[in-house]
């Protein structure tokens, strides 16, 4: 049995409304861009102004797609950033120059475009089973336990203290939202997240760690007239090894659809996974073009979907159109960073949590034998496990293998995938 929502898939709330929502999704996204962006640009040993420009152009990207996927394409309340499979690809090309990275995104978002007009995605559909999608929404959030830590214990914005009074501060913020979810009700129940931020925020300024400097001394405007700083080239080791990592948006966007379709509505899944598929090879095709690491559509959406009880696509539509702005306007990108980074992972960590709970429950939905225990533990605990391993593990594997053995999601896709329907799969006659 599907949640209940105050505003459901299609509804339209009122334009304030709208852009409140939009606002809460937008803190939550905004520290996952400008982490990616920096990564990306940092391995071309890129600074000051084309720091910058590499910023906006993200921004840009994101927003642009998160609007367009939305509103015409896989339709579902889903966010679009850059991969961390596509990251991984751009940083293990950027000794071959920015223009072999166009190529190779270029190629790999073409792959995309090519697999979705073959029609060959509608065979993959009927592989994912309760026991598949359980695993896919319980992996999401495990295999963000890595970078929620660093965001809840301060490490992400250099707050990093030995005593834990940061982690502790950011466990109790947890607690508070959790409680505002379950205790409020009507329209401050769906901004329970921005108000529990506001409020962490506003804590955490009173401890003089808000960096409120920043929005006061960024500039209204500002636009980059460099949209596209060099011309693509095409390296046949740059393709395959984009090749593999677009490979790995197909898996890790067939994940985050089905997740998001398990608690809110199949019937559109079948052309929302055609059409989200193939707007994310357009994007690459886009980001390719501009020099930025590709789009996939985020996997968090579930969890904070069940905390606010808003599963309108209209207001991550919204939260596209601010970003999309923001790479334009300086003060509002400040604005949208100046969120302390363990207020960002108590808000993650409450609609992670739901989300494992939804996980078990698709799981549970089924008559279970024995065999579903190892189909669905084994691809949880392997994955989260992968999440952990130091990266200095896989350094020794090509470039093109980096891209699916250090990707939790995909690993344990793969896995529950393998054990589902090959090595433990269901035989006839064989009773609970």
């Amino acid at each position: 049995m599907k949640p209940t929502y105050l505003y459901d898939l299609d509804d339209r709330p009122s334009f304030q409304y709208l852009l409140v929502y939009g606002f809460q999704w937008a803190f939550i996204m905004f520290p996952a861009l400008v982490i990616t962006a920096s990564l990306a640009a940092g391995s071309l040993g890129a600074g000051g102004a084309e720091k910058m420009r590499f910023l906006q152009l993200t921004l840009l990207t994101s927003g642009l797609f998160t609007l367009i996927q939305t509103l015409w394409g896989h339709r579902y309340p889903l966010l679009e950033g850059p991969s961390t499979a596509l990251v991984l690809a751009f940083i293990l090309l950027a000794p071959y120059g920015i223009r072999t990275i166009q190529g190779g995104m270029i190629l790999g978002g073409s792959l995309l475009i090519v697999v979705v007009l073959s029609r060959q995605l509608q065979k993959l559909i009927r592989l994912f089973t309760p026991n598949v999608v359980g695993v896919i929404l319980m992996l999401i959030a495990f295999g963000l336990l890595r970078p929620l830590l660093g965001f809840m214990s301060g490490a992400m914005d250099g707050h990093f203290d030995s005593g834990g009074q940061t982690f502790l501060l950011s466990v109790v913020l947890v607690l508070f939202i959790a409680t505002l979810s379950h205790w409020l009700r009507g329209f401050l129940k769906t901004i329970s997240v921005l108000m529990g931020m506001i409020g962490g925020s506003v804590f955490f300024y009173v401890l003089g760690r808000l960096p409120w400097q920043d929005l006061a001394g960024e500039p209204w405007f500002s636009f980059t007239g460099k949209w596209i700083s060099s011309f693509p080239e095409f390296y046949w080791p740059a393709g395959i090894a984009f090749a593999c990592a677009y490979l790995a948006v197909m898996v890790n966007t067939l994940g985050s659809l089905q997740g998001i379709a398990a608690i809110t509505s199949e019937e559109r899944l079948a052309k929302g996974i055609e059409r989200g598929v193939f707007l994310n090879g357009v994007a690459g095709v886009f980001s390719g073009l501009l020099g930025v690491v590709g789009t996939v559509s985020y996997s968090m959406s579930p969890g904070v979907i069940l905390i606010n009880r808003v599963a309108s696509r209209f207001a991550v539509t919204y939260c596209g159109a601010l970003i999309l702005l923001a790479a334009f306007l300086p003060k509002l990108a400040a604005l949208l960073a100046m969120v302390p980074s363990p207020v960002v992972g108590a808000a993650l960590c409450v609609g992670l949590g739901g989300q494992v709970g939804v996980g078990i429950s698709t799981v549970a939905s089924q008559e279970l034998t024995s065999r579903d225990y190892f189909v669905v533990g084994l691809p949880v605990i392997l994955g989260t496990v992968v999440g952990f391993l130091p990266e200095e593990i896989f350094e020794g594997l090509p470039g093109a293998l980096r891209v699916f053995v250090g990707n939790s999601l995909v690993i344990g896709i793969a896995l529950v995938l393998f054990l589902e329907h090959l090595l433990l799969r269901k035989t006839k006659g064989v009773t609970p």
